[in-house]
């Protein structure tokens, strides 16, 4: 399937069924972020954020950083091992 994300400094589109998805945490950032990869290109699109806790302080990212790691590594793995032919 087609997407065409609308992103800053981003143009184009990406295919699901040729792209990856990867886990990019930033413990300075104080993020975790879900990332699109596309097999021939070295960036990393950002589309969604792993956030286990309700405020904005970072001492909760810290506490829930470990968990929010191993939450985002199982969505990839599955996404990435779902078979190519039942992809969109």
């Amino acid at each position: 399937m087609e997407i065409t994300p609308k992103i800053k400094f981003v143009s184009g589109s990406f295919d699901t069924k040729e792209s990856s998805l990867v886990l990019v945490p930033s413990d300075n950032h104080g993020e975790i972020l879900l990332c699109v990869k596309e097999p021939d290109c070295g960036w990393n699109i950002p589309i969604g954020e792993i956030k286990l806790y309700s405020s904005g302080l970072y001492v909760d990212f810290r506490e829930t950083y470990e968990d929010a790691c191993k939450l985002g590594e199982e969505i990839c793995r599955r996404f990435n091992e779902f078979p190519q032919d039942k992809k969109l």
